[in-house]
């Protein structure tokens, strides 16, 4: 186990020296950005990009100007498409691009979030559009609109959501042969339809079955947006998520007529078995049970290809899904079984307007699906769909959580390369593209995921925390916001953290006590993560392992597993379900939020260098060396940023050092079993620097609310009111201390939020509010089901 909390004053000049340059060796080994395509994995695809691109920013609504990107941006007819307002997770993904050897990307957004995006890394191309929308998400719909219009306009475009990791060449699997007469190919989400978080479409028809059904997604929502009155006096929705659009326009074109059947969904028992038995008449696909694509797709298996198959990887065969898309046509009539006529009787001005947009770019237009007349024609145009096969995009509960996407632990195990040296960084990876599809904790955590298993630069989170704080700036942490970049921070040692907990109530019940006492002092919890091989983490088929080789037999509905760079399984540990959601670990008024295990051993990584023992040539030094990286990465001038002094000399007032709290004043009272949870807390914060800096400069508002709430240890004084010593930024505590049950103050506030108050809504955090960790216990049960006929699908 890392020793994390150490006496800085004992670490010498030398000393200090030598660690840098490690921890420079283990950043460059998460996501190094060459300078060359020489020797990278885009060489076997021949699409090395790198320095083949041309820099772009702008409005991409008028043809010209998308005309003028797709020049700027495409490489041999190929184009990458980023998706993200929040510029760490579009800055994470572009880097994991970069490093294989792929430039021709752009990031689609909104025009502020450009604006930061090319202020920090003008190397990144950036376009917004200024269409304007009725309905969802508009950058959501804008990519659909960038989508449709770059293929009709013959560009290839590989459509990926930022919570990727690039893994290996795409192109080889992309231009494969059982890909070569596929127009367009989606994801196979878990239910069987379509996952729009990774698209791939080539060689389209500008008046074909892929351009409608992609125009489609948009011009259906409009329609429906616009003429919502209509759909409801109908008993039909007038919105529906975008993914679940796709499968339904994608579905329209395999059957043959515009259909929604997913979006119009009956949920309810007794109107679902209805519902099915409606389409199950009106397709004749099938005698039971719901409409699906694979009724209309030819299925297959292929072989997982060699150079994807790591060792130990249980799966040998992907399915492999095609179909014949034709565009659709009504024919004239709208069963009213199936819901009816799909939409208003006449169009609205946004609609018209979108439909004007594609004919903007000068190309013929499919045959009118509403037409009568033209259902031959429609069925005349011909394209193939096909899913991905698993190899190509896979899923966490696939493989992201057997560790398959872990470099550091594809390379050994605790019993062999991957013992206390490590394990040898690199191995074979398992897909070309990782992707967050039902990662433990929520979408929140699809960024953790990243973080845990060393696909991610420290570095570009720094650099992309200088961008406004609705844009995901003002820190790169969690629990950073626009007060505390660097938040105070309460934690246990690491060998506490790493002691052979029995149990994980045992287990539960310590991190639950550090919570409680890191609310009252406003300081964030830096929450422990135990080592994955303790026999109450190791479960499923895999379990003989111990968690010490892959694959590992972790629950993957409810932790993360997180392996240090350098480390592997010899400090192998999981974040633990409790606190994965994220109302666990956002600041709110009340709450100075949670560091996950990889941003508190970042963190501490980042004081060593800065601490006091450092001398000023070798912090200067490592400052030089990131301004350097990050400058010959493309970054903007002031992208390196100022060091973690600077931060916290500018606004929270502490001090950058690691203090270790005394083991005697963490013993409860003479006479007294446990201590109360305020009374510890104002001893702490009375001789290590005050009240932390989560809480020191909350809204004037905020506070007299906690008052108001009955709140009587709020501020009332400067950082060191009340305080014996300067406040240390990570205060750690040695064994966990004895609380009684009464609930504190903050502790209060936070469990009514989170009942009745905005938290219900906009956060949760279940186990602050009930004591048990997971909301669901059966997910436990569920997630060993789901593992067991996932093997048996795939062979």
């Amino acid at each position: 186990m890392i020793q994390r909390a150490v006496p800085w004053g004992a670490l010498g000049s030398h000393c200090v020296a030598l660690l840098l340059t490690f921890l420079a060796a283990q950043g460059a080994r998460g996501l190094d950005i060459p300078d060359s395509a020489d020797g990278l994995p885009c060489a076997k695809g021949g699409y090395c990009s790198l320095g083949k691109v041309q820099p772009w920013t702008g409005d991409v609504r008028a043809s010209a100007a998308l005309k003028a990107c797709l020049a700027a941006r495409s490489y041999q007819k190929e184009l990458i498409l980023l998706t993200e307002t929040r510029l760490n997770s579009a800055f994470q993904a572009f880097a994991g691009l970069l490093s294989l050897g792929y430039e021709h990307v752009i990031l689609l957004s909104l025009a502020e979030p450009c604006g930061a995006s090319q202020a920090v890394w003008p190397r990144l191309a950036c376009a917004y559009s200024s269409q304007t929308f009725q309905s969802t998400t508009k950058y959501l719909l804008d990519r659909v609109v960038f989508l449709v219009r770059a293929a009709r306009l013959g560009t290839n475009v590989l459509m990926l959501d930022s919570d990727v990791i690039p893994q290996a060449d795409l192109y080889t699997h992309l231009k494969a042969p059982h890909m070569r007469n596929t127009t367009l190919a989606t994801m196979r989400d878990g239910n069987g339809w379509i996952n729009c978080g990774v698209v791939y479409v080539q060689n389209v028809a500008p008046d074909g079955p892929t351009a409608y059904a992609l125009a489609e997604v948009v011009d259906r929502l409009e329609r429906w947006a616009e003429g919502s009155m209509f759909l409801s006096a109908h008993g039909n929705p007038a919105h529906c998520w975008d993914q679940q659009m796709y499968s339904d326009t994608v579905l329209s074109t395999l059957a043959g007529r515009p259909i929604s059947y997913g979006c119009w969904f009956r949920h309810d028992a007794a109107r679902r078995a209805a519902w099915d038995v409606a389409h199950q008449r009106v397709f004749g696909t099938q005698e039971t049970g719901p409409l699906e694509n694979q009724h209309y797709l030819q299925g297959g298996s292929l072989p997982w290809p060699a150079e994807l198959t790591a060792a130990g990887y249980p799966y040998k065969r992907s399915d492999l899904w095609t179909g014949e898309m034709h565009v659709p046509n009504t024919r004239g009539e709208w069963p009213a079984e199936l819901g009816g006529q799909m939409y208003p009787p006449e169009r609205g001005p946004s609609s018209r307007t979108f439909i004007e947009l594609l004919k903007s770019d000068g190309l013929p237009m499919w045959p009118d699906p509403e037409d009568p007349n033209q259902a031959e024609a429609g069925a005349a145009k011909m394209e193939i769909f096909s899913f991905l096969p698993q190899w190509m995009a896979e899923s966490w509960s696939q493989a992201g959580s057997l560790g398959y996407w872990y470099p550091d632990l594809r390379g050994g195990s605790a019993g062999g390369g991957g013992g206390a040296g490590g394990p040898t960084p690199g191995g074979q990876p398992t897909a070309a593209l990782a992707h967050m599809v039902h990662v433990p904790g929520g979408a929140s955590n699809k960024l953790t995921v990243k973080l845990a298993s060393g696909n991610w630069d420290w570095d570009i989170a720094h650099a992309a925390a200088r961008a406004p704080p609705r844009l995901g700036g003002s820190g790169p942490f969690l629990a950073s916001n626009s007060a505390a970049p660097l938040p105070d921070v309460l934690a246990y040692s690491s060998e506490l953290e790493g002691r052979a907990w029995a149990s994980e109530e045992e287990f539960a019940a310590a991190t639950l006590t550090l919570l409680r006492l890191s609310m009252e002092m406003g300081r964030a919890a830096a929450y422990p993560a135990p080592r994955c091989n303790l026999s109450w983490m190791v479960m499923g088929e895999h379990a003989a392992g111990g968690n010490n080789r892959l694959p590992l037999a972790v629950n993957h509905g409810v932790m993360i597993p997180y392996a240090p760079p350098g480390r592997g399984f010899s400090d192998l540990r999981c974040l633990w379900g409790g606190y994965l959601l994220l109302g666990c670990q956002a600041v709110r008024w009340y709450f100075s939020g949670g560091l996950l295990a990889p941003e508190y051993d970042h963190l501490l990584d980042r004081l060593r260098q800065e601490g006091e023992a450092a001398a000023a040539q070798d912090s200067q030094a490592a400052a030089a060396a990131r301004a350097a990286k990050l400058s010959r990465w493309g970054f903007g001038s002031g992208a390196a940023g100022s060091s973690l002094r600077d931060t916290l000399r500018n606004t929270t007032g502490s001090s950058a050092r690691v203090v270790t709290v005394p083991a005697e004043m963490l013993q409860p009272p003479a006479g007294a079993a446990a201590w109360d949870v305020n009374a510890l807390a104002a001893k702490l914060m009375a001789a290590h620097g005050g009240l932390g800096s989560g809480l020191l400069r909350s809204p004037a508002a905020a506070l007299a609310a906690m008052k108001a709430a009955g709140n009587n240890t709020a501020v009332s004084g400067d950082s060191s009111s009340g305080a014996s010593s300067e406040r240390p930024v990570v205060l750690v505590l040695s064994e966990v201390p004895k609380l009684t049950e009464v609930v504190g103050e903050r502790h209060a506030i936070f469990k009514r939020n989170l009942e009745s108050g905005d938290d219900r809504v906009r956060f949760s955090c279940e186990w602050m509010r009930t004591g048990r960790p997971y909301r669901r216990r059966h997910r436990l049960r569920m997630a060993a089901t789901h593992r067991r006929s996932s093997n048996r699908r795939r062979g």
